[in-house]
């Protein structure tokens, strides 16, 4: 902190009155760290005029001020953030006629950030705690994007017609994140989009609990059993019928494929390949650099 402020005063040196009314009292991390570089620099240049006082309204040709004074202007920018605390601006209905808005209220929930209960079927990414405050976003919408293609495989290739998380698990998640951010700087006394109620709640809903690597881990393997499930054809089906005939589709063809006289390029034995062989390291296969450096929760 101590070095941040003084890092500040020394480019605001010529302006003070600037330092003192942007320095917060927050700790670092609260909000995302701001301003970007040369923000400051340009603050003090000699046609940059800061201004504290509130915007009262709009006008023809710029703000009117809370003062009364009106401040002329060619382009206005609002910098408003996001709104991380209510649902999408357009409706998602889910069972019983419950709108996502409305399972959204008091604050946003979807289990593991991607699924929410009385929603079937439905997914997403960049859901509620599904942000990250340091480490790649990028690397978590990947496991996100993986997660919901092995959900739609299962669906489709066991003969399922839904999949709903259990209520029972958006909870348990919720209460994790909860007691996971009380340690946190997130939850010092700063506006942020990472909170709810705009910024200025208690629970943090912008943020997932944990690193990025965690949010890997913890995405690779969907835990079935945490989700309700509805047969395509009916409770009374067969669950197992997703075995088909007993063939493996290396041995088959599509009567497509049989009506075009097509060959096909399937090897009925792939798994003796050199490249899908795993040869475990003789004496010691745990010390396998491969198995150390990307652990396996399950």
């Amino acid at each position: 902190m101590v070095l941040f402020r003084e890092a500040m005063r020394q480019r605001l040196t010529s302006r003070p009155e600037i330092a003192d009314f942007l320095i917060p009292s927050f700790g670092i991390g609260c909000r995302r760290a701001t301003p970007g570089p040369g923000y400051l620099e340009a603050l003090i240049e000699d046609n940059v005029d800061f201004i504290t006082d509130k915007i009262l309204s709009v006008i023809p040709n710029g703000v009117q001020l809370e003062t009364g004074h009106e401040v002329p202007l060619d382009v206005l920018v609002c910098a408003t953030g996001f709104q991380t605390s209510k649902g999408p601006p357009f409706p998602i209905i889910g069972r019983g006629g419950l709108t996502l808005e409305e399972r959204f209220t008091p604050f946003p929930q979807a289990y593991l950030s991607l699924a929410v209960d009385s929603f079937p079927n439905h997914f997403m990414l960049l859901g509620p705690n599904s942000a990250i405050g340091s480490g790649s976003l990028t690397r978590i919408l990947e496991g996100e994007g993986d997660y919901i293609v092995k959900c739609i495989r299962k669906l489709q290739k066991e003969g399922y017609a839904t999949m709903t998380v259990k209520r029972e698990r958006v909870d348990d998640w919720s209460e994790y994140c909860h007691e996971y951010f009380k340690k946190t700087v997130y939850t010092d006394m700063c506006n942020s989009w990472y909170k709810s109620e705009g910024g200025k709640g208690d629970r943090i809903i912008g943020l997932w609990p944990g690193s990025t690597l965690h949010a890997i881990e913890a995405l690779r393997a969907p835990r079935w059993e945490d989700y309700d499930w509805e047969s395509r054809d009916g409770p009374r089906a067969n669950m197992l019928r997703w075995l088909g005939n007993g063939s493996s589709i290396t041995h088959t063809k599509t009567e497509e494929e049989q009506g075009n006289g097509q060959e096909y390029q399937g090897d009925p034995a792939w798994y003796i390949e050199p490249r899908f062989v795993d040869v475990p390291l003789e004496h010691e296969p745990e010390q396998d650099e491969e198995f150390k450096m990307r652990p396996f929760s399950h």
